[in-house]
């Protein structure tokens, strides 16, 4: 089977990574938001988990010089290097 492709850091699916992705996080965890349908892109430090050290990390690396996002990154889509996390990809927006 071919693995998902996916933007890390896009929670919500719009092909981009900004403040957004963490509201839509944030809205997902704490206030009965939609969950992503791809829990690896809402994994920002690909930790194996969705939580929110997964929006303070998105946060950090937008507006505070923290790191980059782990691959496949927020820019280019592609498959999770970490394929051994028991997250995955319902559906995402890449071609």
């Amino acid at each position: 089977p071919t693995l998902p492709e996916f933007r890390r850091g896009d929670s919500n699916g719009d092909a981009g990574f900004n403040i957004a992705d963490a509201v839509f996080l944030l809205a997902a965890l704490f206030s009965g938001g939609p969950p992503s349908s791809c829990a690896d892109a809402s994994d920002a430090n690909d930790d194996g988990g969705v939580n929110i050290a997964d929006a303070i990390f998105k946060l950090a690396a937008l507006f505070s010089g923290g790191a980059p996002l782990p691959d496949p990154g927020s820019v280019t889509c592609g498959v999770d290097p970490t394929d051994t996390d028991p997250l995955d990809c319902a559906s995402y927006n890449c071609p």
